[in-house]
């Protein structure tokens, strides 16, 4: 008789663990009230055709042009460096240690990390490099003895100045040492320097600071 009657229990206990829910309506529970938010992209248009209608995004796209301009123009200098007192010849050797596996486009190994290459194995230097400071008109003395010397073959590095304003006056392409890349490697801190290689055997560079 217990027996029958604990089985009853737990078959109840089961019925009422699986029984199906019945949805019951409470009602209205205080006030409710409609969705007055903007939609966000809405209000993004909205804000953007009026400084359109106003002519505020014109200003703002004639600022950020003439701010490009200025850049172009008118580079962060290169900090550091001196002008040149005196004439001075030093060899530079070009090598570097690879910090990783050089691949060819099959994906085979050229040069292993850890192995140093000399630039100067694989092609000759191009020419010569002149790095200077284009607001020194006695810089720009020396930058023209040596466009005579050296023509087309030369090329024109200013760590301070306007490489367009020169490029329009001397008529050829003149770059600049963005972030000192260029005098960092090669050790420069006076100007102007020349860097250029003796010939195709020579494994060192020649870097000559000239005194302006």
């Amino acid at each position: 008789m217990l027996a029958c009657l604990r089985h009853l229990l737990i078959l109840l206990a089961l019925a009422g663990l699986t029984a199906p829910c019945q949805a019951v309506d409470l009602g209205l529970i205080g006030k409710t009230y409609a969705i007055t938010e903007p939609d966000f992209l809405d209000e993004i248009q909205a804000i953007a055709r009026q400084k359109v209608e106003s002519g505020e995004w014109r200003r703002i796209m004639l600022d950020a042009r003439e701010r490009a301009r200025q850049t172009l123009e008118n580079p962060v200098a290169v900090e550091g460096l001196r002008t040149a007192k005196v004439n001075r010849i030093r060899r530079f050797d070009p090598s570097i240690t690879l910090a990783e596996d050089v691949l060819d486009e099959s994906g085979r190994v050229l040069f292993p990390a850890g192995t140093t290459v000399n630039p100067a194995d694989i092609a000759p230097f191009p020419g010569a490099l002149l790095l200077m400071n284009g607001r020194e008109k006695a810089q720009q003395a020396v930058a023209r003895r040596l466009i005579a010397r050296w023509g087309d073959r030369l090329k024109i590095i200013l760590v301070d100045g306007s490489p367009p304003q020169l490029m329009r006056e001397w008529k050829r392409p003149v770059y600049f040492d963005q972030a000192g890349a260029i005098t960092n490697r090669f050790g420069i801190e006076n100007v102007p320097a020349l860097v250029t290689q003796a010939g195709p055997a020579d494994r060192f560079l020649t870097i000559e600071e000239i005194k302006p």
